[in-house]
C-alpha cells in the first residue's frame, strides 16, 4: 500500500539520513521524497512516499516521531490532501518541431519554458497520475517523429493535508 509520509524538522545536518535509514531499516523502499524549507528557514518539510503496512508505518512515525530533530509526523491520506508533482520534459529534435508537441502542452496545462530550433523544455504540475499521462503521451507523440525525449527530471510528491 502507498503511504505517504510529512515529517517536519529542525533543520540539522544529517536529520534526512537519519529519518530515510529508518525508513530503510524497516523494509520501506522510498518511491519519492521531497524536502524544503518552509516558512522559517530553521525548519524543514520533508515529504516521503513509500510501500508498506500499516503496522510498520506505524512503528516508522513511532520513531521518527523521537528523533530530537523531529517537530511533527503526520501519515497523510491521499484523499484528505492535496499532492502535487512536478515534471521537466526536454523534447529535440534533428529538423524542427511540428504543432502536435505545442498542442499536446496545451491539452495538458504544462507550459513551455524554453524552445528553440531544435528543443523544447516542458513543465507541467499536477497528480502523480496526470503527471504519469503526460510523460507517456510525450514520449508516445515523438515515437514515429523526428522527435526524442532526451531528459525527463521528477520531483517527488509534495502533499498537505485539507482543512485546518
Amino acid at each position: 500500500m502507498k503511504h505517504i509520509v510529512s515529517v517536519v524538522v529542525y533543520n540539522n545536518p544529517s536529520v534526512l539520513a537519519r529519518i530515510s535509514g529508518l525508513f530503510g531499516r524497516r523494509g520501506f523502499n522510498i518511491d519519492s521524497l521531497s524536502v524544503a524549507t518552509t516558512d522559517d528557514p530553521k525548519i524543514s518539510r520533508i515529504t516521503i512516499t513509500a510501500q508498506g503496512d500499516e503496522n510498520t508505518l506505524d512503528q516508522i512515525v513511532k520513531q521518527t516521531f523521537k528523533l530530537e530533530e523531529t517537530i511533527n509526523v503526520t501519515a497523510l491520506k491521499e484523499e484528505e490532501s492535496v499532492c502535487r508533482e512536478l515534471i521537466l520534459v526536454k523534447v529535440v529534435t534533428e529538423t524542427s518541431f511540428d504543432n502536435a508537441i505545442v498542442q499536446l502542452a496545451d491539452e495538458f496545462g504544462a507550459l513551455i519554458l524554453d524552445i528553440t530550433a531544435k528543443s523544447m523544455i516542458l513543465e507541467l504540475t499536477g497528480t502523480s497520475q496526470k503527471i504519469d499521462k503526460f510523460a507517456n503521451a510525450v514520449m508516445g507523440l515523438c515515437k514515429g517523429k523526428d522527435m526524442r525525449v532526451k531528459n525527463v527530471c521528477r520531483t517527488g510528491i509534495t502533499a498537505i493535508d485539507r482543512g485546518v
